[in-house]
């Protein structure tokens, strides 16, 4: 056999091997490379879908299961509001990547470690709904209460048991509902760290399959035109395809360390040509994606709280714009922490920042837990709002005062000074709505009743007491005497014409102070009429009386110190009892 027989021979099977090896590697790597980015995709969706969900919702859902559910309770828990908020709250999770989200629904644990059940799943409406039009649907439809068996499925005893986030290595088949997929599954914690349940995401191996099948008979067809060329041109194609392989493999290198924006340079247009286009079609796919996933990332940055959404009637967050609006009559709630100036000068910077997190990890779910949805924190205050009827609010404000109380104890325990809050209350139209630019957008509430909530809140420390609420928020009260109040004054804030009732709510206060206004809620009231009547001397007296019985009440000091003032100095003509507050 002559020598040039056996270069071209070698050569050959040299071309060969190389072309072989390279496409298999490439194959893998994209195979891998595809896997990891879906993992990574999944893991997101599922991260940010969870915190989601409506936890007091959930938790209502959940308190109606039972072992045995008959097919008319289900149906009535499947048409009730908080199964379709749930409901419409996966929608907008699968609306992130309806190519390549197939199932997305909520597991509930059982006692039993093997099983569990569905709490709600984003297709039972759909299923249900085309049954009722008389068409077939072949897979079993995933109703409230149904058993899931999960004796086979080990990733999701796992996340039960460790309420992690658990996302498959591997693209899985699930036999029952005749799908090949990739899950992810977050818990769903409530305010106290209990498990609710966990959000499932499948992603559907469909699009992947495509594209590597795409890769695949590429690769064969690469490979046979190899064969082909290296025959007639071993010498040539030898050298040429070793030096596009290299650079082909330097390409799917970096592109397994994210770099999707890398493609394979073009070099010629024989098999390594081909298998690089073949590349460059997939890293196109992946990476367009990549930037749909990032596009929605930073749509969440600009709009955090996902309650706007559904104020503003939007379906995600992509779908805001700058200038979206929306009037609502709500309750604003102001809470702040008082002296908290002098208090922080003892402390450090990082001090400081502990503090105030552990003081807003306590109010903050209370504030959740009532309905409510905290519009902004500022420092060491916290703005919140109240779209259902003004008790939610009080019942935060009273719990928030508790939560005060259980920490102070932790506090004094710990050899800490003792913190005091004043929570302010007013029930008013406001607007809320998208202001910024472009590129940076906040949602904000513009209306007069957040100004008067946040001097509300001011004037606690004046009165000496915790909670004061506006007139206007309990003339809103389905049931008045569901609280424990007392009428404070008649005030006129700065920056206001009118003036404004306001009341004061003790229930959060300790079980002898608070009784002791109760018992003194009659003589406390006929006091404050003779102040307003202009029969100071009787006030004088009947606040005295009160004050035998609580020294400490700064409102009743602040009323004895106007009447002896009065009586001493007489009544301005104008006089109207209207108190004048000059700060905030």
């Amino acid at each position: 056999m002559s020598i040039r027989l056996k270069i071209i021979l070698a050569l050959f099977l040299v071309t060969v091997a190389i072309a072989l090896s390279a496409t298999g590697f490439s194959y893998s790597l994209l195979q891998r490379s595809l896997t990891d980015d879906f993992r990574s995709r999944i893991r997101d969706i599922a991260h940010l879908g969870a915190a989601t969900i409506d936890v007091p919702a959930a938790s209502r859902l959940l308190a109606q299961m039972a072992p045995e559910l008959s097919a008319a309770q289900v149906e009535k828990v499947e048409q009730s509001a908080d199964y379709r908020l749930i409901d419409s709250q996966l929608q907008h999770i699968r609306a992130a990547e309806p190519a390549l989200i197939k199932y997305v629904y909520i597991l509930t644990p059982t006692p039993d470690s093997q099983a569990s059940r569905f709490l709600v799943d984003a297709d039972v409406q759909i299923l249900v709904a085309r049954q009722k039009r008389g068409e077939k649907v072949a897979e079993e439809i995933s109703h409230f209460g149904l058993p899931y068996d999960i004796s086979g499925r080990p990733l999701i005893q796992q996340a039960f048991r460790d309420k992690a986030l658990m996302v498959e290595k591997e693209f899985t088949p699930d036999p029952k509902y005749n799908t090949n997929s990739l899950s992810a599954y977050a818990p769903i914690l409530d305010g106290n760290g209990k498990l609710l349940g966990i959000l499932g995401v499948d992603l559907a191996d469909s699009n992947m399959q495509a594209a590597l099948r795409e890769s695949k008979v590429a690769s064969v067809v690469i490979t046979a035109l190899a064969l082909l060329v290296a025959t007639l041109l071993s010498v040539f194609v030898g050298y040429q395809l070793t030096k596009g392989i290299r650079l082909l493999n330097s390409v799917v290198q970096r592109f397994a360390l994210k770099e999707f924006d890398v493609r394979a340079p073009t070099l010629s247009g024989d098999e390594v040509g081909n298998l690089g286009k073949s590349f460059n079609t997939m890293a196109q796919t992946i990476d367009t994606y990549s930037k749909d996933l990032e596009s929605l990332l930073k749509a969440y940055g600009r709009f955090v709280p996902h309650s706007f959404l559904e104020f503003l009637q939007k379906k995600s967050v992509v779908d805001l714009r700058l200038g979206d609006h929306v009037q609502q009559e709500m309750t604003v709630l102001f809470s702040d922490i008082r002296s908290f100036t002098t208090l922080s000068e003892s402390m450090t910077p990082r001090e400081n920042f502990s503090f105030i997190n552990a003081f807003l990890r306590r109010v903050g779910p209370v504030i959740r837990d009532h309905g409510g949805v905290i519009d902004k924190y500022i420092g060491d205050a916290v703005m919140a709002l109240f779209p259902a009827a003004p008790e939610s609010a009080i019942a935060a404000a009273i719990d928030m005062q508790r939560k005060v109380a259980a920490y102070n104890r932790e506090r004094v325990a710990n050899g800490r000074q003792p913190i005091a809050i004043g929570v302010g209350l007013h029930t008013g139209s406001l607007i809320l709505g998208t202001v910024g630019e472009d590129e940076r957008m906040n949602s904000t509430v513009i209306a007069d009743a957040v100004n008067l909530a946040s001097r509300l809140e001011g004037i606690t420390k004046h009165y000496g007491v915790g909670i004061v609420a506006s007139g206007d928020a309990l003339a809103r009260l389905e049931d008045p005497a569901a609280f424990q109040t007392r009428f404070l004054d008649r005030i006129q804030v700065k920056g206001k014409h009118d003036y404004v009732l306001i009341h004061e709510v003790f229930d959060a206060d300790d079980d002898a102070l608070r009784q002791a206004k109760q018992a003194l809620a009659g003589a406390w009231q006929d006091a404050v009429n003779l102040y307003f009547a202009a029969r100071f001397a009787e006030a004088v007296t009947a606040f005295e009386a009160i004050l035998t019985h609580l020294p400490n009440d700064q409102a009743s000091l602040l009323y004895l110190e106007r009447a002896r003032r009065l009586l001493a100095s007489g009544v301005p003509a104008d006089w109207n009892g209207v108190e004048v507050m000059q700060g905030k």
